[in-house]
């Protein structure tokens, strides 16, 4: 019988069998780390919904943590209050379920309950601030902002969730599977300071400065120990290739356009630490949990890293939302889709000095003014890519973090003031756009994307400070304008 491996398919087919390697070899190392629940009797004894699973051990989905502070009220000092947006778990028809606050004089336990939760059941933060479970005491922001940069911000498991046959269980926190979470101690994590004044980096605000804070220890073991095995992967990759013997050529690595069972290694790896970039953005304390659909939400639902209370922890070794298999079948998938059939070359360069020996057709997405950081938010990623991948590609990933000075964003905490950082701008893509249009083909118009949202009104009408700017390094870099049509691109939802 035979298969099909044309185009990038037979490539596609590697990268989904290494990947189940990794995945294994991962989970013989922190497995313990993730262990199944038992269903006790116990447990059952006021859900009835739990007797038929009496006895069974299920895979543990999530963790659903909130973060707590200490209560501001000198009478419950001692106590660390939750910080939940919700205690909601499941709001499906017919599949609803809660967490409800068990308050036993000056302490508090968690008991999941399925149902419809009471109408006085709220969360205890919100826009306006929080309030303390025990006393009602008001906790308003400036007092949990100076809890967390005080370093007494600490984390509660207020709910499991487990793979049922039938959907989602929703069992209450056990002292045991908090005691497993304890038992993971990283040896390594990110060291990077995310911006302080920015409105798309929240953390920072709440004492988390760098980006090693916003993972749980055991997160930051899962994805080192998954970063660490791509390199054991690529090593057992390359020996396949030679043991195969159908790959010829020198031993030069990728990079240098090798084409022998070296440079073959190299790329399935390169897709392997693509995965291992996907788990992290279903991997950190910024992930929340969808109510309607019983999903993980992932760190980057826009570009931005907020700050979330109530928090999900992923399971990378189960088969639902956040395991790192996931991220495999998309790098896979994206291959399985590729014709391959004609060279594609990429280069890091500044668009502003960028030489080319041909005329080009050029149509690009460049920054928006200062909607976007895009280097300071690629720090999540690159991380862990250069921990996987450093050895593949030295020059991509020779600095600790991704290279900012140069970053076409008009951003005042870089340049000292909001004037400073549009001069910046307007000069930076004037350069830029003059660049493209000395290379450019003669034939065709460039066309470039820009999205702005900031919309000033005056006396004279509404106008945008970042259009404006763009348009005028537009005109100054000597080209002229044919036409602006409004393009819709995203996500209906």
């Amino acid at each position: 019988l035979s298969e099909d491996w044309s185009g990038a398919r037979g490539l596609a087919e590697d990268v989904r069998r290494y990947g189940a390697w990794m995945r294994d070899e991962a989970e013989k190392r922190i497995g313990h780390l993730y262990p199944k629940i038992e269903v006790t009797t116990d447990m059952a004894t006021e859900r009835p919904d739990l007797k038929p699973l009496v006895g069974q051990k299920l895979t543990v989905i999530a963790w659903l943590w909130a973060r707590t502070v200490k209560s501001p009220n000198p009478a419950f000092s001692h106590a660390e209050v939750p910080l939940a947006s919700t205690f909601v778990l499941s709001s499906k028809a017919g599949k609803e379920a809660y967490v409800e606050p068990v308050i036993e004089g000056k302490s508090y336990r968690f008991e999941v309950r399925v149902g419809k939760p009471g109408p006085s059941l709220d969360g205890t933060v919100n826009r306006r601030g929080g309030i303390c479970l025990l006393s009602k005491s008001p906790m308003p922001f400036p007092y949990i902002r100076e809890q967390g940069k005080a370093g007494r911000m600490g984390v509660r498991l207020m709910a499991i969730v487990a793979e049922g046959e039938r959907g989602r269980i929703y069992l209450s926190p056990t002292e045991e599977m908090t005691e497993v979470a304890r038992l993971a101690k990283p040896t390594w994590k990110p060291d990077g300071e995310m911006p302080k004044k920015h409105r798309n980096f929240q953390p920072p605000v709440y004492g988390m400065n760098n980006l090693g804070d916003i993972f749980t220890d055991r997160q930051l073991v899962a994805l080192a120990t998954l970063s660490d095995v791509v390199a054991e992967a690529r090593t057992k990759i390359a020996k396949d290739a030679a043991d195969a013997g159908t790959l010829e050529g020198a031993d030069r690595p990728l990079r240098d356009g090798g084409n022998g069972a070296r440079a073959y290694a190299e790329a399935v790896s390169v897709y392997l630490a693509f995965a291992i970039d996907k788990m992290a953005n279903y991997g950190s304390t910024l992930c929340a949990w969808a109510t309607p659909t019983q999903k993980l939400i992932s760190t980057f639902g826009r570009q931005a890293l907020p700050m979330v209370w109530d928090f999900t922890e992923a399971n990378p070794f189960s088969n639902s939302s956040g395991n790192f298999l996931l991220g495999i079948d998309q790098a896979a998938r994206c291959l399985d889709a590729a014709p391959a059939l004609l060279e594609g070359k990429a280069y890091q360069a500044d668009a502003a000095r960028f030489e080319s020996e041909q005329k080009e057709i050029i149509s690009t997405d460049p920054p928006y003014y200062d909607n976007i950081c895009y280097a300071d938010l690629s720090d999540f990623f690159y991380v862990w890519l250069r921990r996987s991948l450093q050895s593949v590609y030295p020059e991509l990933f020779g600095t600790l973090l991704v290279p900012k000075a140069e970053e076409l964003v008009a951003s005042p905490y870089r340049h000292g003031s909001k004037d400073r950082a549009e001069q910046f701008f307007l000069d930076g893509m004037t350069n830029a756009i003059h660049a493209m249009a000395a290379r450019t083909h003669a034939g065709v118009p460039i066309t470039i994307y820009y999205a702005f949202k900031q919309a000033e009104d005056d006396a004279s009408g509404t106008s945008s400070t970042g259009w404006e700017t763009f348009l005028d390094a537009v005109i100054r870099a000597g080209c002229a304008i044919s036409g602006t049509w409004p393009m819709r691109t995203e996500y209906t939802g």
